[in-house]
């Protein structure tokens, strides 16, 4: 070896002596890292973020575990040919020696992590001298230069890694290939990929996701893709299709017979050459204001507009003209109602109007009003179901029956040929509890129309029936019954369930009826028919002779003076003539007499089916906040074919009403989408009940 000149060793002889001190500092130290060389993999592990947040450091290289650092400006070589250690050309000054003295003053961590580490088989003997020469720095120069080259490949390396990564691996998991776990290398790239890895994260953070990858598999050596999810952008619900206007079901006509023929005009006349002729009824509960103030509960569903009676009114009268009813009967009419506005109203529009006002304190009632220009009016009975002296009748409720007669026309004359027509209307009871007044009720006003009807065949003449109101009974109730089909067994029934509005089963104790339902001072049978005659009528038939009497006749003589007088020459005989009749005691013969079942012999049926076709929903005709139903009914006599058409006798065979159309009802569910009742089409709690009919006339 050359010796140095005296001029290099002044310049280089602090230097060296601190070289020399620091050769043997490292020397004392690496008997310690080579202990502590199996703890560097771990802990270079648990200082990831330091190390990730600090300057850049270069991995370590595959050939070994030794750890360099990249922030020192000086480079210690080895020379492998003499064992000596020398600096490279670029001299360190004294401040960088100082940082590195106190850097291995630090903890055995941090002396690992920033020191630089000697290979094994590049450790300096203690014995070998430590002096500069030239050529070992230029030796040093080029391997330093050799390193930095290895470097630049494998940090060129590690960027080729990074796309892979990018779109695989999105966790904190490292995938690790089965070639890398034979390689035996595992530690060392796992290691590398948490260095690689935390900065892709960094450097991804505002990227856009492409999907989720999770380890599977034993050893975590398989991968889950799990693409992004979806969202909608406003709802997770399904898209709303468009809906399509909701219209209002309105009512319309229903024809019966598609055969009949077409309404006449309404105000018009029927010609005389018609044979037959076609007419309009309509039923309508009009829903008298005072009961609406009583009752506002029942309304609280509706706006304060369409409560009032004014705009209530205008909606009625305007529905009555739209339809134009030739016969109009009217239920729960106030009393300074139908004076003030609507008889005015109507009498213009060419209606004769009879009223009957409810007894009591009440100050609603019933009107019937007729075209004059169509029928003529032969008798009007008012009805009034308060009985003083009867418990059982002390209800205000009233009914009308009018006998009116079909006009027809003879050139300019009207001429009064068409056949009577009787027409019933009434409103009965409410109360759900009390089916024994009702039907007493009921027999009252079957009990005149059987009058009605007696005395028109008196005269020769059929008689057709229109019953029609508010009867507060259910379709196919005990009360509905007695009317369709005209009789009814009573005995033991509970009297809610004549009418049906109420469902009183569960209660420990309710009303039965027995015989007789009502008492002898009505006067009526269990036939709703009257005992007494106040008018003698004769059949033209009856021969007339000498002790000829009617049997019901006699029979209302089986209590007079009379009769209760012994004759003289009267055999005894025991059980039968032997008992002398008692006039007190004709409440119990009359109870004797009074059947379980009671009848009448008036052909009626209902216009309206009660089930709406098609849907095979029920009808209402009214419906308020407690419940809806059908409680208002039209009822007529039918036409039948009589056996006496085969003989000719055309009179007989069209007896009877025909049913050519009606204006359909509605179902609950629609009255209650247009808001229930009464709304701003329809001004009550009930709807209006319209019915065509066809009549013959007896034309000469």
């Amino acid at each position: 070896m050359k010796e140095p000149s005296p001029e290099k060793e002044e310049d280089t002889g602090p230097e060296a002596d601190k070289e020399q001190l620091l050769a043997f500092l490292h020397r004392d130290k690496e008997n310690e890292s080579r202990s502590e060389m199996s703890e560097v993999q771990p802990a270079a592990e648990e200082k990831e973020a330091e190390i990730s947040n600090g300057p850049q450091e270069e991995g370590p290289k595959e050939e070994d575990t030794n750890m360099t650092n990249h922030h020192e400006m000086l480079h210690m070589m080895q020379s492998t040919d003499d064992g000596l250690i020398c600096p490279t050309e670029d001299t360190i000054p004294e401040r960088e020696l100082g940082a590195q003295l106190e850097c291995l003053q630090m903890g055995d961590s941090a002396k690992v992590a920033t020191c630089p580490v000697l290979k094994n088989d590049e450790i300096p003997n203690p014995e070998d001298s430590v002096t500069p020469a030239e050529p070992s720095i230029q030796e040093s120069s080029g391997q330093v230069q050799e390193q930095l080259q290895i470097r630049s490949v494998e940090e060129s390396r590690t960027p080729a890694k990074a796309p892979i990564e990018l779109t695989e691996c999105w966790d904190e998991y490292i995938s690790i290939s089965a070639d890398e776990m034979h390689d035996g290398e595992s530690s060392e790239l796992l290691f590398t990929s948490l260095l690689s890895n935390s900065q892709i994260h960094l450097d991804l953070s505002r990227d856009t996701q492409t999907g989720w990858h999770f380890p599977a598999g034993p050893g975590l050596t398989e991968e889950v893709l799990c693409p992004p999810w979806q969202f909608p952008a406003m709802s997770y619900y399904p898209p709303i299709e468009p809906a399509v206007p909701f219209e209002v079901t309105w009512r319309v006509w229903e024809d019966v017979d598609e055969s009949a023929s077409a309404a006449e005009p309404a105000l018009v006349p029927i010609p005389f050459s018609k044979a037959s002729m076609d007419f309009t009824v309509m039923s309508y509960n009009i829903l008298a204001d005072d009961l609406l103030e009583a009752n506002q509960d029942l309304y609280t569903h509706c706006p304060l507009e369409v409560l009032d009676w004014s705009y209530r009114c205008s909606l009625l009268l305007e529905e009555i003209l739209k339809w134009s009813p030739d016969i109009l009967c009217l239920q729960e009419v106030q009393e300074n109602h139908y004076h003030e506005q609507l008889c005015p109203v109507l009498s213009q529009m060419g209606y004769t109007c009879v009223y009957k006002r409810r007894t009591g304190t009440k100050a609603d009632g019933c009107a019937t009003c007729y075209r004059s220009s169509r029928f003529s009016e032969v008798s009007v009975t008012p009805l009034e179901f308060f009985r003083p002296d009867t418990e059982l009748l002390d209800r205000h409720n009233v009914g009308i029956i009018v006998l009116l007669r079909p006009a027809v026309t003879r050139g300019s004359e009207i001429k009064t040929m068409g056949p009577p027509l009787c027409v019933a209307n009434t409103h009965l009871l409410f109360n759900p509890r009390r089916g024994d007044v009702k039907l007493a009720q009921l027999a009252i006003l079957l009990a005149e129309i059987d009058k009605v009807v007696k005395s028109c065949k008196a005269r020769g003449e059929h008689c057709n029936l229109i019953m029609c109101g508010d009867f507060n009974s259910l379709p196919y109730t005990p009360l509905y019954q007695l009317i369709t089909t005209g009789a009814l067994y009573y005995q033991g029934l509970p009297a809610w369930m004549v009418s049906g509005q109420e469902d009183l089963s569960d209660k420990a104790y309710c009303q039965r009826l027995f015989a007789p339902l009502w008492p002898g001072c009505l006067e009526i049978t269990d036939n709703c028919q009257y005992t007494t005659v106040k008018e003698e009528m004769k059949s033209p038939s009856q021969k007339q002779g000498k002790f000829q009497y009617r049997h019901d006749f006699m029979h209302q003589l089986r209590f007079c003076p009379a009769a209760c007088v012994r004759p003289k020459d009267l055999e005894l005989i025991p059980g039968v003539t032997d008992s002398t009749p008692d006039a007190s005691k004709g409440n119990q013969t009359y109870d004797e007499r009074f059947r379980h079942t009671v009848t009448h012999r008036l052909d009626l049926e209902s216009v309206y089916k009660h089930i709406l076709p098609g849907s095979g929903n029920p009808e209402v005709t009214t419906l308020h906040a407690e419940a809806g139903a059908t409680v208002d009914y039209i009822f007529y006599t039918p036409r039948h074919i009589s056996p006496a058409a085969d003989k000719g006798d055309g009179d007989l065979e069209r007896e009877g009403l025909k049913l050519i159309g009606s204006l359909s009802l509605l179902s609950e569910d629609v009255l209650w989408s247009m808001g229930g009742l009464p709304n701003h089409i329809f001004p009550s709690d009930h709807l209006s009940l319209l019915a065509k009919f066809q009549l013959e006339l007896n034309v000469p």
